[in-house]
């Protein structure tokens, strides 16, 4: 199954962005195994209103039955293309009550891309016209929810007649678009193809595993074009930059912060196969005969050092571009579904020394790629607008005047 990190926190540091932790969702997926159609307002509609759908959704659900333990199947065959639980009452309880997503997608959406057989890969998406950056590729919610306890703890023959149940609840196309995924039972489709997050916080049982078989199509890519996050249980995916006619779109199976050797032991470990991508098997032009991927380790390596520097107030290091060559270093490293997070450091950094040029232009990046991440209305996004319109107001105004060279030498060989 793949794994999604909530609540990403940038340390000590992004604390003064007033935004606390990042409100969205890393990819990351390694032995347990995880994977955002049109951000145009033709292709979104807006939700109802919450209240009447709430009541309604309430009234569509079934269960608890078929318990085993504390675990038991509830059923709606109204949300999506329906939804089935194996889960405990009191996580029951908590998805019954999320509120619908501000966004749905019509059933009746043309998306613009396709999937196909991809050689070496299986099935793949592949985009039919330019995506541009920002474009919202799925908003789905999941056909099947298991709490990852009873997947792990469950005894195999009551876990798998459970499983057989719960698909049998789906309506059709559910059936569908679950059993048309990767995998020779239900028990290994829910291993291989589908994501895990938390819907009560960090509370160990509140863990759960969400199968989105349309997003599961995407294959994996070290350096990825769409971010994905998922919200209580809702699964959405954005382009974090422009995607051609005729390019596949890719999410990251694990952590791409990683470097190579470690990605790949987990892709091989995880999913069976040696990953190829360009990250991986690619040389650096001024060297060669470089091995694949040195060169991105070393950028991997110096981001973790400037990143600690920054952390700490090395003063000895730090100065008011710190955070600039740190994303700098996430651009040439195509780091595109994380790198809000590094304009925010630049942006917080140019304002603690004190120029406000450079910590608005930066603070107005952050906002834009954290909206892609994270959604425009994350709390992320909103405090670095704040600090776009008025550096001057911010707290972290002119707090590090000190400490002004140092990095040059850190952030050589970008």
């Amino acid at each position: 199954m793949r794994f999604a990190k909530s609540n990403v926190i940038l340390v000590s540091f992004a604390s003064l962005a007033e935004a606390g932790a990042l409100a969205g969702i890393c990819p990351w997926s390694p032995a347990q195994k995880i994977k955002q159609v049109c951000a145009n307002p033709h292709f979104i509609k807006p939700a109802p209103p919450s209240d009447s759908i709430h009541e309604k959704t309430l009234s569509d659900w079934k269960g608890p039955e078929h318990c085993v333990n504390n675990t038991c199947i509830y059923s709606n065959e109204r949300i999506g293309d329906g939804l089935v639980l194996l889960t405990t009452e009191q996580n029951a309880d908590t998805v019954k009550n999320f509120p619908p997503p501000s966004q749905t997608q019509a059933k009746e959406t043309i998306y613009p891309f396709h999937a196909e057989e991809i050689p070496g890969k299986g099935m793949g998406i592949i985009a039919d016209r330019k995506i541009p950056k920002g474009e919202t590729i799925f908003i789905r919610t999941p056909v099947l929810m298991v709490q990852a306890d009873a997947h792990i703890t469950l005894e195999r023959g009551a876990r798998d007649a459970l499983y057989d149940l719960a698909v049998q609840k789906l309506p059709d196309k559910g059936q569908e678009l679950f059993m048309g995924q990767m995998g020779k039972d239900p028990y290994t489709k829910i291993e291989v193809n589908c994501f895990q997050f938390f819907i009560r916080g960090a509370d160990k049982t509140g863990g759960h595993i969400g199968c989105y078989p349309e997003v599961a199509k995407m294959n994996h890519d070290c350096r990825p074009n769409v971010h994905y996050r998922i919200n209580n249980m809702t699964h959405t995916s954005t382009a974090v930059r422009d995607i051609a006619a005729g390019e596949e779109l890719s999410i990251s199976y694990v952590e791409v912060m990683q470097p190579r050797a470690e990605r790949r032991a987990l892709l091989r470990h995880g999913w069976g196969f040696e990953c190829g991508c360009a990250q991986c098997t690619a040389r650096d032009a001024d060297s060669p005969d470089s091995k694949p991927g040195a060169a991105s380790d070393a950028r991997l390596a110096r981001i973790a050092e400037l990143e600690r520097a920054l952390e700490n107030f090395n003063e000895t290091v730090v100065a008011a571009d710190t955070g600039a060559q740190i994303a700098a270093l996430y651009e040439r490293e195509r780091l595109d579904v994380f790198v809000g997070r590094a304009y925010t450091r630049a942006a917080l950094n140019y304002a603690l020394f004190g120029d406000a040029g450079r910590a608005r232009e930066y603070a107005r990046r952050a906002a834009e790629a954290l909206g892609r991440e994270y959604g425009p209305d994350s709390a992320d996004a909103r405090a670095m607008r704040v600090l776009a319109e008025d550096p001057r107001r911010h707290w972290t105004w002119g707090r590090r005047r000190k400490g002004q060279k140092g990095a040059e030498e850190m952030g050589k060989g970008e």
